[in-house]
């Protein structure tokens, strides 16, 4: 997933000036902006892990995105230290970035298979799913004890090193400008989940998990086919998602849903601090 970033943050007022104009700006304690030239990067605490940063890197996917020079890279490291972490790991980087973040001392924690599936019609649906809608008619958040129940299944599915929690899962939803999610249920119990997403004529899967109870039932599929209706039906161009090079498992779903990789792959990247 690649969140957004939000427009308002507070100046903290010993700002740090990187050059070119362009300063720290500190959302709250340890969260904020730690660079906005041409590519934006803020960092926050690691879900399940707060001595672990999380270093989000705007528009990461991209082959073409270019990073700062490796005295900035080196900045953004310093800031994380001085910030009080003691580790830190990325969004998901093409490989230009993943590069560029090597020369300062970041090595691949995770890689990533990113598969795209051109609109080729209308997509049949085994099991029509209905949206989960949000509280209020302008939020995209549904009710409190949903949320609950996809996060729940989202730890139970990712476990602790790689689930979400209640800020990323916001950004989940915020990371594109239309967004729904669909729950499938097995005996009226909450069985998985997945978040869709729409920014101009492209369509993403951000988020799918199965609870590990339910799972090879054909749960994932189903959750699968009702995000690709729904983006067809808004005149998507294509689909994209990720999901992790060892998970034959989703691999397989994918592929048979009309998804081929791409000639590129996307990684993790991660390093200890000095603190």
């Amino acid at each position: 997933m690649v969140p957004a970033i939000p427009a308002i943050f507070r100046h903290r007022r010993d700002q740090s000036h990187y050059g070119h104009g362009v300063s720290l700006v500190e959302q709250r304690s340890r969260a904020g902006v730690i660079w906005s030239g041409a590519t934006t990067a803020r960092a926050r605490p690691w879900p399940q892990h707060p001595s672990r940063a999380a270093l989000l890197i705007g528009g990461s996917h991209n082959p073409t995105v270019q990073l700062p020079d490796t005295p900035i890279l080196q900045s953004w490291v310093d800031t994380l230290s001085r910030w009080g972490y003691e580790s830190v790991r990325t969004s998901p980087l093409a490989p230009v970035a993943a590069a560029a973040l090597s020369t300062v001392g970041f090595t691949t924690s995770q890689r990533l298979t990113l598969l795209e599936r051109p609109d080729v019609g209308p997509v049949i649906v085994g099991r029509p799913l209905r949206s989960v809608r949000p509280r209020f008619p302008m939020s995209r958040m549904p009710t409190p004890s949903m949320v609950e129940d996809i996060l729940r299944i989202d730890r139970a599915a990712f476990g602790d090193e790689w689930m979400m929690d209640h800020e990323t899962f916001r950004e989940a939803l915020h990371a594109t400008r239309q967004a729904r999610i669909f729950v499938s249920h097995v005996d009226g119990e909450s069985s998985g989940f997945v978040i869709a997403g729409i920014t101009d004529s492209y369509g993403f899967i951000q988020r799918l998990a199965v609870h590990p109870d339910f799972q090879r039932r054909g749960e994932a599929s189903s959750l699968v086919q009702n995000s690709l209706s729904w983006i067809h039906s808004r005149r998507c161009r294509s689909t994209v998602v990720n999901t992790e090079v060892s998970n034959a498992a989703a691999l397989t779903i994918y592929e048979r849903n009309g998804f081929v990789p791409l000639d590129y792959n996307l990684s993790v990247m991660e390093r200890q601090l000095s603190v």
